[in-house]
C-alpha cells in the first residue's frame, strides 16, 4: 500500500477502535505493511480521536528504526514479528478488549473457538506474558505466531494482537476473538452449573456465592445511575441523572442531597489532584464491591492507569482518602467503585478498565482463580506510567 493511503487507513481505524469501546485512551495500536522493509504505526501517547496522517510514524521492519521526532507505539517490535511471520499479512491491531483480556488473564495456553469463527483456526494461542514494549514480549509473540493458525494471538495478562491481509479482515479478527472468548466463559459457566441458557447474572451471582461464600446475601441488582462530579474554585457540581447538577461549596452540604454527595466531598478535600468523580456500578465493578475484596492487577492496563491495587470499604469508612493516594479507585461495599482522574476522560478509562478486571477476576472463579501481576511488575508500570506517560498525556491537550 502507498504510504499515504496507509497512514491514513491506519488513523481511521484508530478512530474506529475507541468508537467501538475496544480501547480506552490510548491503549492499543493498529499498523499497516507499506512495503517488505517498512510499516506505519500509530504514535506513542497520543488521543487516537485528533491524530493526523502526519503523525503517523514509518518504522523498519527488521531493527525498529524510525525517522523524525514523533516516537511511534513502544509495541512497535510486537507488530514487526507479525510482519516478519507472514509477507502476505499486511494489517495489524492491537487491543486491550475485554472478553480477550479476561482470558488472557486465566492461566491458559490456549482455547479453542467455534468452527463459525473461520479467521481464528482451530486455536488461539496464549502468548507468554513480557512488560509492555520490551523484548521478551515480542519474543513471547514470535513464538504464538509460529504455533497459530488463525488470524490473532491472546497476550496473557495484556490483551489481543488480531491480523489480516488488510484492514477490514484484521477488523474481523478482532470481532470473532471478542465473541469466540465470551463463547468460552459461557462453556465453563455451563459446565458448573448446567443451566438453560447462559445468563451474564447469574454467572455473576454464582461467582459472588463461591468469592464470599454468601448465599444470596448481596444484593446484585443494579441501582439508578449514582451521581458523578466536577471540582470547581468553590467546591465540586453534583452531576446528577438525567444532566441535572448542583453546585456545592466547600463545607456546605445540605441534608436534601444525595448521601453519596459527603464522600465526594471527602475525595476533593483530601486529594487535590482529583478533578473529577465518576461513580460507578457497572455489572462486574458492582458483584466485586459486593464480594468485599480488595481488587490486584490482572491486566496491565490496570496496573498502570487504576493502580497496584484497589480496596474495598464501608461506606461510612474514614479511609476513602488513603484509599486513593497509590489508586485512581476505591470500592464502597455494595455500592460500586468511585473511579476518579484528573479530567472526565480519565475518570471514565478508570472505569472502563476496572470494569474489564473486574470481570476477569469473576471469569476466574469458573477457572479455578486467577494470578495477578507480580507485585514488582506492577509497581514497575504504575511508577513509569505516572512519571512518564501521564505527563505525555497532559501534555499533548
Amino acid at each position: 500500500m502507498e504510504e499515504k493511503e496507509a497512514k491514513r487507513s491506519v488513523v481511521n481505524a484508530g478512530k474506529k477502535l475507541v468508537e467501538s469501546g475496544l480501547i480506552a485512551r490510548t491503549w492499543g495500536n493498529v499498523s499497516c505493511r507499506i512495503s517488505d522493509t517498512q510499516f506505519v504505526i500509530t504514535p506513542s501517547g497520543r488521543d487516537y480521536m485528533l491524530l493526523t496522517p502526519e503523525e503517523i510514524v514509518t518504522v523498519t521492519i527488521e531493527n525498529l528504526s524510525y525517522k523524525g521526532n514523533i516516537k511511534p507505539s513502544s509495541e512497535k517490535g510486537v507488530h514487526a514479528e507479525v510482519y516478519k511471520f507472514n509477507s502476505a499479512l499486511n494489517f495489524v491491531i492491537h487491543t486491550h478488549q475485554e472478553n480477550a483480556s479476561v482470558i488472557s488473564t486465566l492461566g491458559l495456553e490456549s482455547v479453542k473457538p467455534g468452527v463459525q469463527y473461520a479467521l481464528l483456526g482451530k486455536e488461539i494461542i496464549c502468548a507468554a506474558y513480557g512488560l509492555p514494549g520490551t523484548g521478551k514480549l515480542a519474543k513471547g509473540i514470535a513464538q504464538a505466531l509460529r504455533k497459530s493458525s488463525g488470524n490473532t494471538v491472546i497476550m496473557k495478562h495484556h490483551g489481543a494482537l488480531c491480523f489480516g491481509i488488510n484492514e477490514e479482515e484484521a477488523f474481523m479478527a478482532v470481532t470473532q476473538l471478542e465473541e469466540a472468548c465470551e463463547a468460552v466463559i459461557a462453556a465453563r459457566y455451563l459446565q458448573m452449573k448446567p443451566d438453560i441458557v447462559y445468563d451474564p447474572a447469574k454467572m455473576r451471582e454464582f461467582a459472588l456465592i463461591n468469592m464470599s461464600e454468601k448465599e444470596k446475601n448481596s444484593n446484585l441488582n443494579i441501582r439508578p445511575p449514582y451521581c458523578g462530579s466536577e471540582r470547581t474554585k468553590e467546591g465540586f457540581n453534583l452531576l446528577l441523572p438525567e444532566g441535572k447538577s448542583l453546585s456545592i461549596r466547600n463545607g456546605d452540604l445540605p441534608d436534601s442531597l444525595p448521601e453519596d454527595a459527603v464522600i465526594h466531598q471527602e475525595i476533593y478535600q483530601g486529594n487535590q489532584k482529583i478533578n473529577y468523580i465518576l461513580h460507578s456500578d457497572t455489572p462486574y465493578i458492582h458483584t466485586i464491591s459486593c464480594a468485599e475484596r480488595i481488587l490486584y492487577p490482572l491486566v496491565d492496563d490496570f496496573a498502570q492507569l487504576v493502580g497496584t491495587s484497589v480496596r474495598n470499604i464501608n461506606r461510612d469508612s474514614p479511609l476513602k482518602t488513603t484509599a486513593l493516594k497509590k489508586s485512581s479507585a476505591v470500592f464502597i461495599k455494595n455500592s460500586g467503585a468511585f473511579c476518579c482522574g484528573n479530567t472526565k476522560g480519565d475518570a471514565l478509562a478508570v472505569s472502563m478498565i476496572l470494569e474489564k478486571n473486574c470481570k476477569a477476576y469473576t471469569a476466574g472463579i469458573l477457572f479455578g482463580g486467577t494470578k495477578p501481576l507480580s507485585l514488582l511488575d506492577r509497581n514497575l508500570m504504575r511508577f513509569v506510567y505516572l512519571k512518564k506517560y501521564s505527563r505525555q498525556m497532559n501534555s499533548a491537550v
